[in-house]
């Protein structure tokens, strides 16, 4: 069911990555809600890691309220995601700096998931909408009201995308990633790349091309991503090593 899908990680990162794997087959209803994983034999060669590893990361998925084991059955999706909302909702306020980097990469998964779903699901009033706030980003008069348009952006491509739980995934990380990204606007001058950005996903979208809408939001989020970063290591917040 999954082969093609899954790919070999990185021995540094192995468990984060298993985990943040299997939730985009999670949230993209690859794995729908309710459904068995495979054997943890087979995820175990198909991740190309060892049986401690696997473990790691599917306690993580237990954690997170996505998945449930059950003995001897095998590991099941959770029949809803009610468990995982508040969950993050009770950890938004112990977010610190020191892990947004990792919020960050889950939503540029997340999001990139989305606007392929978007190209695939959207409407030519979706689009109409879209270049609406791409014309006010242009015109917006402080970084402020530039970076609300930004967010609405993002809000809109979630709804074209049609995904109630995706879309409220990506509020609670809006909301926890917002006093960053005004960092990152005011602290360089990126705001016409960023605008340029926007429109390369909008027109990828209003294309109905899926593929190419989820690398364009990949490299928008990959470019704030990669600036936040900077941002830490220039003020001493993190090692350039």
């Amino acid at each position: 069911m999954l082969e093609g899908q899954i790919n070999q990680v990185k021995k540094t990162t192995m468990s984060q990555n298993i985990v943040q794997q299997l939730m985009e087959l999670i949230i993209n209803g690859t794995i729908p809600l309710g459904g068995k994983l495979p054997s943890e034999k087979q995820l175990m060669e198909m991740f190309g890691v060892g049986r401690s590893t696997l473990r790691e990361a599917i306690r993580a998925l237990v954690a997170l309220g996505l998945v449930e084991v059950r003995v001897p059955e095998g590991t099941f999706v959770a029949q809803s995601f009610g468990d995982f909302f508040t969950k993050h909702l009770e950890l938004m306020s112990k977010i610190s700096y020191d892990n947004i980097l990792e919020l960050v990469e889950a939503r540029v998964k997340m999001e990139a998931v989305l606007a392929e779903m978007a190209a695939a699901k959207s409407t030519e009033e979706d689009h109409l909408k879209l270049d609406e706030v791409i014309g006010k980003m242009k015109d917006s008069a402080n970084h402020d009201r530039f970076l609300e348009l930004d967010l609405e952006f993002h809000r809109l491509v979630a709804d074209m995308a049609r995904n109630s739980f995706l879309s409220e995934v990506l509020q609670i990380s809006s909301v926890v990633t917002k006093v960053w990204m005004v960092k990152v606007i005011e602290g360089y001058s990126i705001r016409q790349k960023l605008v340029d950005q926007h429109i390369a996903v909008a027109e990828a979208i209003k294309a109905k091309k899926p593929t190419e809408a989820k690398e364009a939001m990949a490299i928008h989020l990959d470019t704030i991503n990669d600036l936040l970063v900077e941002y830490k290591q220039k003020n001493g917040e993190i090692s350039a090593e």
